[in-house]
């Protein structure tokens, strides 16, 4: 009989122990007492009776409890008890898709080779397992509740990073495990590189990794020649199970080494960086290496060693180990120890042209906030760094500074200094804005009330967020090729806004295409609306605004059309829009982020623009007005058609004498 104990109860609930023993103390007077117990000295109960309860009461967080009971029951006791059969019997059971019982074992012996997983399951190992009558109907059962054997494989694989289990030290938290998986899919998927795991915890992470990646898409796992220990080979079989394309290694073929060392002890430092060394020594073209390791000996001072220098920068000549990035990570990566701070580095040849010099990317993710979107971020700033010349020049990157590698190696510390920006408050704006007020003599702020609001926030809004989805601020609209025999002066003509215009190397209605034979050779062109943003990315982000409207957008110039909100109590202003388009860093939009402002706030804010424009406009017109008045009595004296008056003129000399 299957049975649950107390905390195994706890767990398939998805509760605190102690909750359980209110469920049982409360419960005995009611309509659905709690189960007794088969043994109340061992307080042992039946997982049947137990998962039928949760069912009918609806108490804990799992509602499939009563299917998923076999999984925390003393079945999987069982099974992690002879862990090596049970996980060969597991992976036949996943690759036949049938339970054992129901087949012959002399075909379910030699399902390993006829799969090409020979390497993590032998024939011998897959007879041996299938002689054991009692555990392959437990597998049965198990893979039954479970509903396919993968997933009592990943069960057991995640049995073994509990508290006190061989992979305790090395397991990550969820978040941690997003963040890593995040940048080893990233590049392993750049360059189609194959998956090799390396250190205590590489082949944990990169079963994360699988697990998280398209069924129709898995990466590429390098084999290993032999995996030792029923750890190693049941994370390999649950590869295998995941569907993970298992291939020989092949030399010249581009690999990415995945490794993780979550906690190292001081006295095996050494024997880490040696390890290091050797895999950059035998990287091939194309190949990479990642390792996620504690910052202490990654990035931070090491006192009193210099093992790091030695491996990075130590064999004296030329040698310069090729470290793309590291980077400083948050805190709460680590399951154990959660305040353990990690940091990574990637290794690997850069697309730098033969003879220039490498560099080394410093990022600061110390602060990172751990959710999806700062780790694609940083999965494309890895990937950008690793490819290096214009990748890496072309890309914004979150938050990183980039140094010539051969300066980077020889430092005692492999990070720049943590700095934090300091929440600006809102009476230093106030105060900054009055100021501005009282020089520009303007009166543009007349009747309008502006407070200080508190201290500074972050408002603003990644471009994919900000430019797609239903309640979209903002919307893209593509330019369109226009051919050259379409431009053309005269009636009929309307004017283009292009690449050229949007630098300030045209003037605005220079140029301009004739109406009818654009709609004939591009008709899918879209005019500009009064206000409408038109930036270009060519030779880097630059972006103005269309007040007028009833231009044609040239490719590759974009119109951004900044939208009322559908929901949401803020919205993108194109003035701030053009100022955050063209401080971006990098040409890759992905990565660029559009500030917000308070919808309440933009009625004022646009009298306050008008009221500028205004001025400046008569501004402008007092200055030309300057302008001609000097330049028309300057070439009347020349003319001879205007003279000073003789006796102004002496009445000058005396005042200057």
């Amino acid at each position: 009989m299957e049975t649950l104990t107390m905390q195994q109860i706890a767990d398939l609930a998805g509760v605190k122990r102690p909750v359980v023993s209110v469920w049982r103390s409360r419960s005995a007077a009611s309509e659905h007492p709690f189960p007794a117990p088969l043994d109340p000295a061992r307080l042992v109960f039946s997982a049947n009776e137990v998962g039928r309860w949760l069912r009918v009461t609806g108490r804990g967080n799992n509602p499939d409890a009563q299917e998923d009971a076999a999984l925390f029951s003393s079945l999987m006791d069982r099974a992690a008890s002879q862990l090596d059969d049970a996980s060969a019997l597991l992976l036949l059971h996943a690759l036949s898709g049938a339970p054992l019982a129901d087949q012959s074992r002399d075909d379910l012996a030699t399902l390993p080779v006829g799969h090409g997983v020979e390497e993590v399951l032998s024939v011998a190992q897959a007879d041996r397992a299938l002689r054991d009558s009692d555990l392959v109907a437990c597998v049965d059962r198990l893979a039954e509740a479970g509903m396919t054997a993968t997933r009592v494989l990943e069960r057991l694989a995640r049995r073994q990073e509990k508290k006190d289990a061989p992979l305790a030290s090395e397991s990550l938290t969820a978040k941690g495990d997003a963040l890593a998986c995040e940048v080893v899919a990233a590049l392993a998927g750049d360059y189609d590189r194959a998956l090799v795991p390396w250190g205590p915890g590489g082949l944990r992470l990169l079963t994360s990794v699988v697990a998280r990646s398209s069924e129709l898409d898995r990466p590429r796992v390098v084999a290993p020649d032999g995996p030792t220990g029923p750890v190693d080979r049941l994370l390999w079989r649950y590869l295998a199970a995941l569907g993970a394309r298992l291939e020989s290694a092949t030399a010249g073929s581009a690999t990415l080494l995945v490794g993780q060392w979550a906690a190292i002890p001081w006295e095996r430092t050494e024997s880490f960086f040696d390890s290091i060394d050797n895999v950059v020594l035998g990287l091939e073209p194309g190949s990479a290496a990642v390792v996620f390791a504690p910052a202490p000996l990654l990035v931070d001072e090491l006192p009193g060693t210099d093992h790091r220098r030695q491996i990075l920068s130590g064999r004296g000549g030329d040698y310069v180990a090729p470290l793309r990035y590291v980077a400083r990570l948050p805190r709460g990566l680590c399951r154990v120890g959660g305040r353990r701070r990690m940091a990574v580095w990637v290794l690997g040849e850069s697309g730098d042209a033969a003879g220039d010099r490498g560099f080394t990317t410093f990022g600061e993710h110390s602060a990172h906030a751990l959710d999806a979107r700062e780790n694609r971020a940083l999965a494309s700033d890895v990937v950008a760094a690793l490819r290096g010349g214009a990748a890496r020049r072309s890309h914004a990157f979150l938050r990183g500074e980039h140094r010539l590698t051969e300066a980077v190696v020889v430092r005692s510390a492999l990070a720049l200094p943590v700095t934090a920006d300091v929440a600006e408050d809102g009476g230093d704006a106030l105060a900054r804005l009055w100021e501005k007020r009282d020089a520009s003599a303007s009166g543009v702020l007349d009747g309008v009330d502006v407070v200080a609001a508190g201290s500074a926030a972050d408002h603003s809004l990644p471009w994919r967020a900000a430019t797609t989805g239903q309640h979209r601020p903002a919307r893209v609209i593509t330019g369109v090729r226009i051919p050259a025999e379409v431009f053309a002066a005269g009636p009929g003509g309307i004017g283009v806004i292009g690449p050229d215009e949007v630098r300030g190397q045209c003037a605005l209605g220079s140029r301009s295409v004739d109406l009818v034979e654009l709609v004939r050779r591009a008709p899918r062109f879209r005019l500009t609306e009064p206000g409408d943003v038109v930036f270009t990315t060519t030779r880097g982000p630059a972006a103005i605004i269309d007040s007028v409207g009833g231009y044609a957008v040239q490719a590759p110039a974009r119109i951004l059309r900044c939208l009322e909100p559908v929901e949401g109590s803020r919205r993108i202003l194109p003035e701030l829009a053009v100022r955050d388009i063209s401080a971006a860093r990098g040409s890759d939009c992905r990565s660029w982020r559009l500030r917000t402002v308070v919808v309440d706030a933009c009625g004022p804010w646009r009298t306050v623009a008008a009221r500028a424009a205004e001025h400046r406009a008569r501004l402008l017109a007092e200055l030309s007005a300057l302008d001609a008045l000097t330049t028309e009595l300057s070439d009347g004296l020349a003319a001879g058609t205007l003279r000073i008056d003789h006796n102004y003129s002496e009445q000058n000399n005396k005042e200057n004498a």
